[in-house]
């Protein structure tokens, strides 16, 4: 008979006689290890009781997919499902899980098959678990080799392959081996976000690790500073005595050690710890020290001036005074 459970068809059998037995499952399988939806798969294995037995194949998936299928143990201890249509049960890509157990069996203790379902292949998953032991973050400096081995955790799984995603320019690794190298060049100073991937089959694990490569200043040789040609009336500069500083690199723009200099604390430091005979960043790069404008003082005039007289913008100006009548001749 058939019987709808939540959306698919359940095939049940009529069990005519129930032996009363306590069996246990020793194995069970499919019959193929890979197969499309258009195909049929077989679940079959053994019990540890010779006497007739039913059995239970639950399968799901997941988004709530569900399919159970029943079946009676042969004389000798065997079974076999009848074959499944893959269509029924396969239908959102992730992974499901077959548990077979026999009717007398606590479905914990019932064997379990995995299967990853995706663009519309379903493949048995391993029964071991593929792990990547913890490679964690790293630092370099610029133009240094970073070297390390990517690893499992279980080193008897076969046939894993190590790969990379999201990786800088020129990093790589031997995908059998796993040993990573990557060389940053000057341009690659900061953090670089990327992913370490271990496959095997169906099965992969990946770990995400930052790689911070690290800015430092660029080491040159000492410059052979030359005597200057004497110049008549002139005195030589501090600059001139000292030269430039043993960092500079005369190729790049000496206002770019300037910029530095008054945006990072951690480099101004370092240049006043190293290099405190030089008066300023400017000196030490061959660069003029700009010119700071002094505030105009305004300076008040005084003064003492004569009668008749007035102190206007440190002048003594004559204050005319209004031509009145004698009181006599307005009468």
């Amino acid at each position: 008979m058939k019987v709808k459970l939540a959306g698919f068809t359940v095939f049940s059998l009529v069990i005519l006689m129930i032996i009363p037995v306590y069996a246990d499952i020793n194995n069970a399988e499919l019959d193929k290890t890979t197969f499309t939806v258009d195909d049929k798969f077989t679940i079959s294995g053994t019990i540890s009781d010779v006497d007739r037995l039913m059995l239970v194949a639950s399968m799901k998936g997941p988004n709530g997919e569900k399919l159970v299928k029943n079946v009676i143990s042969n004389h000798d201890g065997t079974f076999s499902f009848i074959p499944v249509d893959a269509g029924l049960i396969f239908k959102s890509q992730g992974e499901y899980a077959i548990t077979v157990f026999t009717e007398n069996q606590n479905v914990a203790n019932g064997i379990i098959i995995k299967l990853n379902y995706e663009k519309g292949v379903a493949s048995v998953l391993p029964d071991y678990i593929l792990e990547l032991t913890k490679i964690g973050n790293q630092n370099i400096d610029e133009t240094k080799e970073l070297s390390f081995t990517a690893s499992i955790t279980d080193s008897e799984i076969p046939q894993v392959e190590f790969s990379l995603t999201n990786q800088p320019t020129g990093a790589t690794i031997n995908k059998d081996t796993g040993v990573f190298a990557w060389t940053p060049t000057e341009s690659q100073s900061g953090g670089h976000i990327f992913d370490i991937v271990v496959k095997s089959g169906p099965l992969e694990d990946r770990e995400t690790i930052t790689v911070t490569v690290n800015d430092k200043p660029t080491s040159t040789p000492e410059p052979v500073v030359k005597e200057p040609e004497p110049v008549a009336h002139s005195e030589p500069t501090a600059t001139e005595e000292l030269g430039l500083a043993a960092f500079v690199d005369e190729t790049k723009d000496p206002q770019s050690y300037v910029d530095r200099y008054e945006n990072e604390a951690s480099y101004k430091k370092w240049f006043d710890d190293n290099y405190s005979e030089y008066s300023s960043i400017y000196q030490a790069v061959g660069l003029e020290e700009p010119d700071v404008a002094e505030p105009e003082v305004k300076v008040k005039k005084f003064g003492i001036c004569g009668t008749g007289t007035k102190l206007i913008e440190g002048v003594c100006t004559v204050i005319e005074k209004p031509n009145m009548k004698p009181w006599w001749q307005f009468w």
